[in-house]
């Protein structure tokens, strides 16, 4: 049965909001962790690719993984016509899923862990991808009152996002050290109660 995710795939691109996010998410992770011609990089929850892409010029490969079918199809057109051949899609769960052999210089992950049940398994499963030294990078939302999904996406939702100092404390017991949190943007969007608020996202990054 199609995911939210799956039906939500062909329109990804539209949302000027998401759009916005993703490219200031990037930059935020361009400011934190030097890009390098001989780095692989895992992108987990890509979605369609907004962060894979903007990263791929920048280094070796970015393999680009997410659980939903219906986005890794239109990532992988969107690949077919970039040319890039450095890449890569991946159909991966690592809530239910086997940690793949391959090891990376960077992880990064964006709006994904307030999907995900269990945070400090995945931040663990994350350590195990990484080589020694390697990093990672989560954005999320701070804390919010559970008002920043549609219904439709909030039945996916397992965390109104995040206290940043617990997260942080979550990625030291999860093996991570020098962890570091900044603001990376700040998404205005409206609510149900007919305003608008803001709602604004963290990048907290630790190495492995």
């Amino acid at each position: 049965m199609p995911t939210y995710f799956d039906q939500a795939a062909a329109s990804w691109d539209d949302n000027p909001v998401r759009r916005a996010l993703m490219t200031a998410v990037a930059e935020a992770n361009f400011r934190h962790v030097e890009p390098s011609s001989d780095m692989h990089v895992l992108d987990y929850g890509c979605g369609i690719g907004l962060i894979s892409f903007c990263l791929a010029p920048h280094v070796a490969t970015v393999t680009a993984a997410d659980s939903s079918a219906g986005m890794l199809a239109v990532l992988r057109q969107k690949i077919d016509q970039s040319g890039l051949r450095t890449i890569q899609a991946m159909q991966l769960d690592l809530e239910r899923d086997a940690i793949p052999d391959a090891r990376y210089d960077l992880i990064v992950t964006n709006m994904v862990m307030h999907h995900v049940a269990d945070t400090e398994r995945m931040l663990r499963n994350f350590q195990a991808l990484l080589w020694p030294g390697g990093v990672l990078c989560v954005s999320d939302l701070d804390t919010e009152p559970g008002v920043f999904h549609d219904p439709e996406a909030a039945a996916t939702v397992h965390h109104y996002g995040f206290d940043r100092q617990e997260f942080r404390e979550l990625m030291e017991r999860a093996g991570f050290h020098d962890v570091q949190d900044a603001t990376a943007h700040t998404i205005r969007k409206p609510v149900a109660d007919g305003g608008e608020r803001d709602f604004p996202v963290f990048l907290i990054t630790g190495i492995r």
